[in-house]
């Protein structure tokens, strides 16, 4: 679920969504059923996390249970001096002990209640990476890199038979070797399944496929739909059609799957036609062509964790081209090119 629709639906479920926010997140749910289903996901997550509710303490209620179990002593009335009135002895060797029964059981009341909030809690751990790029580790020491606009929710503690993780958006998996206890990347769409391996993985809700690339070790890849499990190995992606549920597998031939996570850009006499989008992604700009013949040019470079304005900078200088600015996202290139 796009970010912007999970905080509307957390609004809805604290009941903090204005009128407004709410008819937006209707229209959203009903444009396509993978949308309901995104929701239906979060409202389940949210109902499964989220802490009980307040019990207020009645001490006076306490006390009372207390009283009626403790043995109680003869009452004797006296006289008073004037011999008018009966008044009852003043409570002497037992209200001490009467008064420390109360607090106990008001005290064991509320441990309760704060064992209870914290456990509910940190039952299902969610971290939004926003625009940034967030590096997160997991209860096993596993550690994810979220690129720009994705989702991770995993559980506080693995004690399962597997350890289960949610993503939607892209990530970089380093799963520590657990072979008792498998590895599991949920997208909603596609189940990526490794004992200990690295790869990256591309499930943006608004992606028309689920693309997994491996960097090390050997990864289960398959439809969340059922199937067989397609086994990729370094060197090779796999990739999940959402539309018809096809799954196919590929040799990578770019070395760029993951320099978003790696800040690392190679590029070795690759059109222009491969290389912007590339640098697109990786940049979060837009990079038009005022000729559509210059997406023939070839370029070569490599570039590690540079800034745009130096590789614009190369590219002007080594394809005859000038990158125009035209709004604060928007570069386009323009001029002779390599005719």
């Amino acid at each position: 679920m796009d970010t912007y629709y999970w905080d509307l639906a957390a609004r809805q479920f604290a009941n903090t969504a204005t009128a407004a926010e709410l008819e937006t997140l209707r229209q959203w749910r009903a444009v396509q059923p993978a949308h309901e289903a995104q929701y239906q996901q979060q409202k389940q997550l949210w109902l499964r996390t989220a802490p009980p509710a307040e019990r207020v303490v009645d001490t006076d209620a306490a006390w009372q249970q207390v009283s009626a179990r403790l043995p109680q002593p003869a009452t004797r009335l006296l006289w008073s001096a004037g011999g008018d009135r009966a008044v009852a002895p003043r409570p002497t060797r037992f209200w001490p002990v009467l008064r420390l029964a109360a607090s106990l059981v008001v005290a064991l009341g509320l441990g309760w209640l704060m064992v209870s909030y914290f456990r509910a809690d940190a039952a299902m751990q969610v971290v939004q990476s926003g625009d940034q790029r967030r590096e997160v580790w997991l209860p096993d020491s596993s550690c994810v890199w979220l690129n720009r606009g994705s989702v991770l929710t995993y559980a506080a503690a693995f004690d399962g038979a597997e350890r289960v993780v949610q993503l939607e958006g892209e990530a970089f998996f380093e799963v520590r070797r657990n072979p008792q206890q498998p590895f599991v990347v949920r997208t909603g769409q596609a189940t990526t399944r490794v004992l200990g391996t690295s790869f990256n993985l591309s499930a943006y809700p608004n992606a028309p496929a689920v693309s997994l690339t491996v960097a090390t070790g050997k990864v289960a890849f398959s439809a969340s739909a059922g199937g067989p499990a397609t086994l990729v190995t370094p060197g090779y992606g796999a990739r999940l059609d959402k539309r018809d549920g096809r799954l196919t597998k590929r040799r990578v031939t770019d070395g760029n799957a993951w320099a978003w996570q790696s800040g690392q850009l190679r590029f070795a006499a690759q059109p222009l036609r491969a290389v912007l989008p590339t640098l697109e992604q990786y940049y979060g700009v837009q990079l038009p062509l005022a000729d559509t013949t210059l997406a023939r040019c070839r370029f070569t470079g490599t570039f590690d964790r540079a800034p745009l304005s130096e590789v614009l900078q190369v590219l002007e200088a080594t394809l005859q081209l000038r990158a125009a600015q035209q709004t604060a996202q928007v570069y386009q290139l323009e001029g002779p090119g390599c005719r």
